[in-house]
């Protein structure tokens, strides 16, 4: 499969554009990629009024798209959305998806006499402003999302022209996409916390046991360890991903703020501190449940093998008690089998002598005279000839096993 890594430096174009605008732009997630058209990155339209143009784009796992409709005048008012929830999902080619996010962006030509007054116009609430580019623009939000499921954001241009322009609205929506994307992982990490917290009740315990249970209860003992690291592991096969992800777009998120070069506007709270504040909490939630899964992980793996080592050592020591077992019968053998060796040499000797003397007694009573000498020189001749013998055959059962 050839792929064109040169074009993923130009997968992501800003709109350009000057002037006063209204801005919707709009993340969704669809149940599935494999309808979409994912070979071309970017897909611009052209409408019948060439004053409104749209821009969809597909990510990983989400699909964005970028609705840009320039006014005649800067407003007084905020603009009404013309995009209804049928032509999002029309525009995207995604009729099942599920908005992430939406953004409304109004931008204005012209910096107001008063910001605070401009702001109560456009009715906004406790408001968040930064100067931004270096001074060239203001950006404003209260980050309430309103009835029409869109959070509003205010941009004053002092200086910035179309293509300044544009990639400071894609940085602005960046922020808000990604952010609202990171986040999805806090569901998951509060729905875990009840489970972490059993985990951890249910290791302490298993813990415990460990220290004091007999050699007849470990298997038991093993099975439920085993049982509860399973559970463990399970939970972070299934948050892996989305906790990884949560960790990949809240860095975007950072990285998009810095490239905005806030400065202070007199009265009102930082942009970018705004965010901050107010995301990294959820953020180093689901980064801290996801090391505590897998320390917990780690710790029941732990338990396992200590539990394991403590079976093996209990194994190794009946195994030695049999082996020590089965030496003493060995030596018994031992001692039993030279015994009887000793035995079988009288026990052949005193046959062989008795055989001798019936032989010499018939030699008597035929008339024939044999020396008493001659018994007496064979009892030791039988009895090492019979020695001998038995040697000779021990020597060659040894060498036959």
């Amino acid at each position: 499969m050839n792929f064109d890594f040169n074009a993923e430096l130009h997968a992501r174009p800003s709109v350009y554009f000057s002037g006063p605008a209204f801005i919707d732009h709009i993340a969704l997630i669809p149940q599935q990629f494999a309808g979409l058209r994912r070979t071309e990155p970017v897909v611009v339209v052209t409408e019948g009024n060439d004053k409104v143009r749209s821009q969809l784009e597909y990510q990983t796992e989400f699909i964005t798209l970028t609705v840009v409709r320039q006014l005649d005048e800067d407003a007084t008012k905020w603009p009404i959305s013309e995009l209804s929830l049928d032509d999002i999902h029309l525009l995207a080619d995604a009729p099942d998806a599920e908005i992430v996010c939406r953004t409304s962006i109004l931008i204005s030509s012209a910096m107001p006499p008063s910001i605070g007054e401009a702001l109560e116009r456009l009715k906004f609430g406790d408001t968040a402003a930064s100067q931004v580019g270096g001074g060239d623009a203001i950006i404003c939000s209260d980050f309430r999302v309103r009835d029409d499921q869109a959070s509003r954001i205010v941009l004053f241009n002092r200086g910035l022209n179309a293509y300044r322009l544009g990639r400071m609205v894609r940085r602005v929506c960046e922020i808000e996409t990604y952010r609202s994307m990171a986040l999805r992982g806090l569901p998951e990490a509060r729905k875990l916390a009840p489970h972490l917290d059993a985990f951890d009740g249910t290791l302490v315990k298993l813990t415990k046991r460990n220290l004091a249970t007999s050699p007849s209860e470990h298997k038991r003992l093993l099975d439920e360890i085993t049982s509860l690291s399973s559970e463990i592991i399970s939970a972070a096969a299934a948050t892996r991903n989305r906790f990884g992800a949560t960790a990949a777009y809240a860095q975007i998120v950072e990285e998009r703020i810095a490239e905005l070069r806030e400065t202070h506007v007199e009265g009102f709270q930082r942009f970018g501190v705004f965010v901050a504040r107010r995301f990294k909490p959820a953020i180093r939630s689901c980064a801290a449940t996801a090391l505590r899964l897998d320390r917990l992980s780690m710790a029941a793996t732990h338990l396992i093998d200590l539990l394991q080592t403590r079976i093996q050592v209990e194994i190794e020591y009946q195994n030695s008690l049999q082996i020590q077992a089965m030496a003493d019968r060995a030596a018994v053998q031992v001692k039993i089998q030279r015994a009887v060796e000793g035995f079988s040499i009288i026990a052949i000797s005193y046959y062989l002598l008795s055989l001798v003397k019936t032989g010499i007694e018939a030699l008597e009573h035929a008339g024939i005279h044999v020396d008493p000498l001659v018994m007496l020189l064979c009892i030791p001749t039988i009895i090492f000839a019979v020695f001998l013998a038995v040697i000779r055959v021990k020597h060659a059962l040894k060498a036959d096993s």
